[in-house]
């Protein structure tokens, strides 16, 4: 299944396994001036492939090395054989060998498992810049959904291509392998970016994305408070999750376990410990506003799009 959406120059193309007609994961491509930001799942790769069939791609960069942004990789090259592809250093292992993604049966069954490309450039190449005739996009590092994860910056335009360094929605569970403090830098990072476009991994692309990216950074800061303050109550980690999420969330199951509220409690533990204060120091230095001292306060009220998944 996929659909086309156009915002001026961008194409977004969201991609999605379907059952019974209903997409079961929405993952985008975006496409502007010959140039492609990830590739999508290789479930998908055949119709990527036809919708991109009367435009030039050129180039493809890829913000992380998960399935469901390099699967569609081997048809693309296919049908576009002087494709220059470029990922950052650390991604490219992962496009040269599937197998080192550990991929769970839930991801083979969802997005299909990626078939081995070795022609992939790094970034390095560019000097961290992708240049098309019209724009120039820099490579902003954006670590936490994975320790390889890029995102990619337009300034003139203020357009951020963020893959899955923003989800949206509230958080209920997380991987295994999610790092808080990074995911929160690098919110931080792209807040500092003042984007006045969004184009995230869900393809539910973001008009006003600043309330949303301080939000999110909000939120999850006021979420490892609560869990440092269950904590030191003595509650355990089932407690944790009952009292802060209700019970596991659906995508346990589905999943098998790999997401989890377990998991987040675990990531917020982890936080807590890389910035608890010093001895004596400032205890107001744990206050989610010392996050955001060069940047606006967030509104009180907010959208959350219903297109993203609830993780």
């Amino acid at each position: 299944m996929i659909q086309v959406e156009q915002h001026g120059s961008v194409t977004v193309i969201r991609m999605a396994r379907a059952v019974l007609g209903r997409p079961l994961y929405w993952t985008a491509a975006y496409w502007l001036d010959g140039l492609l930001i990830d590739a999508g799942p290789r479930c998908t790769a055949d119709e990527l492939v036809r919708v991109l069939d009367k435009v030039p791609v050129q180039q493809i960069a890829i913000t992380h090395g998960h399935e469901d942004h390099i699967g569609g990789l081997g048809a693309l090259v296919k049908r576009f054989p002087a494709v220059r592809v470029y990922a950052a250093r650390p991604t490219l292992p992962f496009i040269e060998n599937p197998e080192l993604l550990g991929m769970q049966r839930y991801r083979r069954i969802i997005w299909g498992k990626p078939t081995p490309f070795t022609g992939a450039h790094s970034l390095d190449e560019v000097e961290d810049v992708i240049h098309t005739s019209q724009f120039a996009l820099r490579v902003i590092e954006t670590p936490g959904h994975s320790r390889d994860h890029v995102s990619y910056f337009e300034p003139t335009f203020r357009w951020l291509f963020c893959g899955d360094a923003f989800i949206g929605g509230r958080d209920v569970a997380w991987a295994p392998e999610f790092d808080m403090f990074a995911i929160v830098s690098s919110l931080r990072t792209m807040a500092t970016l003042r984007p006045e476009r969004l184009f995230p991994g869900s393809g539910t692309v973001r008009r006003t994305p600043l309330p949303e990216l301080l939000g999110k950074i909000t939120d999850l800061i006021q979420l490892a408070e609560k869990v440092r303050k269950l904590d030191a109550a003595g509650h355990s980690t089932a407690e944790i999750v009952t009292m802060l999420f209700g019970g596991e969330p659906g995508i346990h199951r589905w999943t098998f376990g790999h997401f989890s509220a377990a998991n987040l409690v675990e990531a917020c533990r982890a936080y807590n410990d890389l910035t608890a204060p010093a001895p004596g120091a400032d205890q107001g230095a744990r206050r989610s506003g010392a996050w955001h001292d060069d940047l606006p306060d967030p509104p009180p009220r907010r959208s959350t799009d219903p297109g993203d998944l609830r993780r």
